[in-house]
């Protein structure tokens, strides 16, 4: 097994997923820009969402 197929195969049993990874290379720099700005927006909706809903919960009153 050369250094290369090792390292692949180490890689697979730490549990990185070497197909997700070909496939975000795969696309183009726009393309992954796209896809992180996209994925950024989700993050900081739901952290505004759980701010609110945290905020929200601490004024309620607590249930007997």
């Amino acid at each position: 097994m050369t250094n290369l197929e090792q390292t692949l195969e180490d890689a697979r049993r730490a549990g990185i997923d070497l197909d997700l990874l070909d496939s975000n290379l795969a696309l183009t720099y726009e393309e992954r820009v796209l896809r992180h700005e996209s994925a950024l927006e989700l993050v900081l909706a739901l952290r505004e969402a759980g701010a609110t809903y945290e905020k929200s919960a601490s004024a309620a009153p607590a249930a007997l």
